[in-house]
C-alpha cells in the first residue's frame, strides 16, 4: 500500500471528519479512517474511486450498498451512517468502523469447527435477513467477512461490502450489472453466477460453502487460476468432501459443506436459516473439537543415490525430557523443519504446550527448547499413515542454534566443517571421509553451496570438487580408486541438476527452495520454461497453487493494512508451496524491496 501521505484524501475534511489514513482498497472505492473534528469519534469512510465517478450507472450502484444494509439493518452487517457527496465528484459513504480483522487472516492453516462453525453461523443469520428484505450479496469471500470482539464473543461477525448487492425486484438490475463484465470473485462465485443466469439467495448459500470448504480444509476448493478455469469448475466439478481432503474435519460439518456446494441450486439448503441450522446441529453433534493441524509428511523410503532428497530426508534420535527432568526418551525425530520437527513415540505423550529439552544428535550434545504444540494419536496416525507422535515448535533460538538446525534440514553435518587444506595436500583418507559424509546428502549438500548459491559459485565448486577427486586417483589404491569414481560420479550428478536453471529449477521446487528458483530466473530461465515446469510440478502437487493462493490472500490483505514484514512472511510461504509461480516472485520481490525501504 502506499504511504499515506501520498493519497491525496489523506489530510482531508469529508463533512464533519477528517481522514486519517487509508485502511483498505476494494473494486469500487478505498476506505478510510475517519475522526470528527469536535468529539473524536471514528468512522469507516468508503470513497468512490474518481474514475468511477462519471458512470451514473457505477454512482448507482455504490449508493445502492447503504440502500440494501439499511433495509436490511443487521446487527452482523456493518451499519452505514451517511452517503454524500463533495462536489464535483466525490461520493463517500459514512460506516462504522470496526476493530479486528477479516476471516482471511484466519487462513494460514485449517481451522477448527468449533472456531469456525460460529462464524459461518453469524454469516448465515445475516444473509438470512438480507435474503428476508429481498437482498442477496453476491459477493461473499473471506475478506468480506470480518471478525471483530463484542462483550465475550472473540469473532463477531461483521458481512461487509454490499456494493454488488441485487434487489431482487429492482427493474434496473439489467443496467447497472451491464456495468461490469463478471460481478463476484471467480473463487467463490456460484454455477448460476457462472453461467450469467438469475440468481437467488441459494448463490449466496453456494459461496458460504466455499468459504466453509477452505476453512475445513486449509485450501481453495478450485485450485485453477485463469478465470474460464475457474468458471467451469463451478459450473461442473465436484470437490472432494472436506474430511477426505483433512481428515480432521468431522463427517457432519463435512456433509454440511457438501450439500451447501451442490451444483443445482435445488439440491443446497433452501435458505441461510436452513444452513445455519445444519451447522448448528453439526456443531452440536461433535462436541469441542481439537484445532485442526496439517499433519507431518509420513515416513517414506530413502531416494537412490542422485535422486533428489525430500526435505525431511535428515532423521535421527533425540533425547527428550521435561524442563523437570522427567524423562521421554530416546525419541525418533520423523521430520524437521527450521521452524519446529516431529518426534514419533508409542509411549505417552507430553501435554500440548509442555515446554521440552531436546537434544539433537545426542553425540553431538546440541540442546534445544521446544514447546508440545500438537498431538498425533494412534488413531490418527493410522488414518494419516504414519507413526503416533507429538509435534515440537522451537522457541528462544539463538543464531547458533538456528544455523545448527538449518544444517540438520539439508543433511549437513551439524557444525560447520572447519577449513581444510585443499584436497591434494590433504591425506587420501582424510578427502574420502569428508565424501563418505557428504554424499548422502543433497545435491548442494555433496558440491558444499548453500540452496540460495547462484549458477558460477556452484559450477565453480563443482569443478574444484571434480578436479581435487581426479588428482587423487593417479597414486589411489585400487579400493580407494573405486570410493573416488562413486564420489566423481555423485559430483558430477549433482552438477547435471544444479548447473544448469531448468534441471535445477525442477529440483529446488520438490524441495520447496523457491529462493534457488529466483537465481534460476536471474541465470537465464525464461518465463515460458518456467511455466512449463510448473504445470509439470502442479500435475505432481494437485493442491500446490489452491494452498499457495490462501497465503497469497494473506499476504494481500497484511499489505492493505501496511503490515509489510507480515504480508512478505505470507508471500514466502506462498512461493514455498508454489515455487514456480512467476507472479509470486515478482510480488516476494517487490514487497522485499518495501520492507528495506521502510526499515532506512
Amino acid at each position: 500500500m502506499a504511504p499515506p501521505n501520498s493519497d491525496p484524501v489523506v489530510g482531508t475534511t469529508l463533512g464533519s471528519f477528517k481522514i486519517i489514513r487509508v485502511i483498505g482498497r476494494g473494486g469500487m472505492g478505498t476506505v478510510y479512517l475517519g475522526e470528527h473534528k469536535f468529539i473524536g469519534s471514528r468512522v469507516a469512510i468508503k470513497v468512490l474511486m474518481d474514475r468511477l465517478a462519471g458512470d451514473e450507472s457505477l454512482v448507482a450502484r455504490f449508493y445502492a450498498e447503504a440502500r440494501a444494509v439499511n433495509l436490511i439493518g443487521h446487527e452482523n452487517i456493518v451499519n452505514i451512517f451517511d452517503m454524500n457527496v463533495v462536489p464535483p465528484n466525490r461520493y463517500y459513504l459514512v460506516m462504522e468502523y470496526l476493530e479486528g480483522q477479516p476471516l482471511n487472516y484466519l487462513l494460514t492453516q485449517a481451522v477448527a469447527a468449533r472456531v469456525a462453525i460460529p462464524i459461518l453461523m453469524q454469516v448465515c443469520d445475516a444473509l438470512q435477513a438480507a435474503h428476508d428484505t429481498g437482498i442477496i450479496h453476491r459477493d461473499l469471500k473471506p475478506e468480506n467477512i470480518f471478525l471483530t470482539k463484542r462483550g465475550k464473543t472473540e469473532n463477531f461477525v461483521k458481512v461487509l461490502d454490499f456494493g454488488l448487492a441485487k434487489l431482487l425486484d429492482n427493474p434496473s438490475n439489467a443496467r447497472q450489472t451491464a456495468a461490469g463484465l463478471i460481478v463476484g470473485t471467480p473463487e467463490f462465485m456460484s454455477p448460476e453466477q457462472a453461467n450469467s443466469t438469475p440468481v437467488d439467495g441459494r448463490s449466496d448459500v453456494y459461496s458460504l460453502g466455499c468459504i466453509a470448504w477452505l476453512l475445513a480444509t486449509g485450501r481453495l476448493p478450485f485450485p485453477q487460476r485463469g478465470l474460464t478455469d475457474l468458471l467451469v469448475a463451478h459450473r461442473s466439478q465436484n470437490p472432494k468432501p472436506a474430511h477426505e481432503v483433512n481428515q480432521a474435519v468431522p463427517r457432519a460439518w463435512s456433509d454440511v459443506i457438501t450439500k451447501a456446494m451442490s451444483k443445482d441450486p435445488r439440491e443446497r439448503f433452501q435458505t441461510a436459516r436452513e444452513m445455519g441450522q445444519a451447522l448448528d446441529a453439526a456443531l452440536q453433534s461433535t462436541g469441542e473439537t481439537a484445532p485442526i493441524f496439517t499433519p507431518p509428511p509420513a515416513a517414506a523410503p530413502s531416494p537412490a543415490p542422485g535422486q533428489p532428497q525430500p526435505r525431511h530426508a535428515a532423521r535421527f534420535k533425540a533425547v527428550v525430557s521435561k524442563l523437570d527432568g522427567k524423562s521421554y526418551g530416546e525419541l525418533d525425530c520423523t521430520d524437521i523443519s527450521k521452524g519446529g520437527m516431529f518426534l514419533s513415540t508409542q509411549g505417552e505423550l507430553p501435554p500440548v504446550f509442555t515446554r521440552l529439552k531436546i537434544v539433537i544428535p545426542p553425540e553431538k550434545n546440541l540442546g534445544l527448547l521446544g514447546e508440545v504444540v500438537r498431538h498425533v494419536p494412534a488413531d490418527q496416525a493410522k488414518a494419516w499413515g504414519m507413526a503416533p507422535g507429538f509435534g515440537v515448535q522451537f522457541v528462544e533460538l539463538t543464531p547458533t542454534l538456528r544455523e545448527a538446525i538449518s544444517r540438520l534440514v539439508t543433511g549437513l553435518p551439524v557444525q560447520p566443517r572447519v577449513e581444510q587444506p585443499p584436497a591434494h595436500v590433504r591425506s587420501m583418507d582424510s578427502v574420502l571421509l569428508t565424501y563418505r559424509d557428504r554424499v548422502n546428502g543433497d545435491h548442494y549438500v555433496v558440491l558444499d553451496v548453500e540452496p540460495e548459491a547462484n549458477v558460477a559459485e556452484i559450477r565453480g565448486k563443482a569443478d574444484e570438487a571434480l578436479k581435487a577427486l581426479e588428482g587423487l586417483k593417479a597414486r589411489a589404491e585400487a579400493a580407494q580408486k573405486a570410493q573416488l569414481e562413486a564420489a566423481i560420479a555423485r559430483v558430477k550428478t549433482a552438477l547435471d541438476v544444479l548447473g544448469a536453471p531448468g534441471p535445477r529449477a525442477r529440483y529446488d521446487a520438490n524441495r520447496g527452495n523457491y529462493r534457488g528458483v529466483a537465481k534460476c530466473l536471474l541465470g537465464g530461465l525464461g518465463p515460458l520454461d518456467l511455466e512449463r515446469l510448473r504445470q509439470d510440478f502442479l500435475v505432481e502437487h494437485p493442491s500446490a497453487a489452491g494452498s499457495a493462493h490462501v497465503k497469497y490472500l494473506a499476504s494481500k490483505a497484511y499489505e492493505a493494512r501496511n503490515q509489510l514484514k507480515e504480508a512478505l512472511d505470507a508471500c514466502d510461504a506462498a512461493l514455498k508451496l508454489d515455487p514456480l509461480n512467476l507472479q509470486l516472485h515478482q510480488r516476494h520481490a517487490g514487497l522485499a524491496k518495501k520492507v528495506q525501504d521502510a526499515r532506512s
